[in-house]
């Protein structure tokens, strides 16, 4: 009977000690995205003045490859959101360290 009350009371010292770790892991997966979203934004700001420079100089066949790496650039940017929106859904949206990881705001 000892064994298994000392079993028990390990077991929950575990599960206490490997809570933080967990939690810890969620919010540095929720920087991460909101990082790439970040990154996505600016790599399509970029992209958006090549794309004008190449219409500018007439050079359409270069403009319409931007126009393609814009749109997959949006896709991934949209991929992470999701990703974000539904860690944050999972029980974080209440905690106020995480509040400004949210990536739909009109960057």
């Amino acid at each position: 009977m000892k064994s298994l009350v000392l079993s028990l009371a390990a077991g929950a010292f575990g599960s206490l000690l490997a809570l933080p770790i967990a939690h810890a892991q969620d919010y540095q997966d929720m920087n991460n995205d909101a990082n790439s979203i970040r990154q996505d934004q600016r790599d399509i700001r970029h992209d958006r003045r090549e794309q004008r420079e190449d219409i500018e100089n007439g050079n359409f066949g270069a403009a319409v490859k931007e126009q393609g790496e814009i749109e997959q650039r949006r896709e991934n940017e949209n991929e992470t959101k999701q990703d974000l929106n539904n860690d944050m859904s999972n029980g974080y949206r209440d905690n106020d360290a995480t509040r400004h990881y949210h990536g739909d705001d009109n960057d």
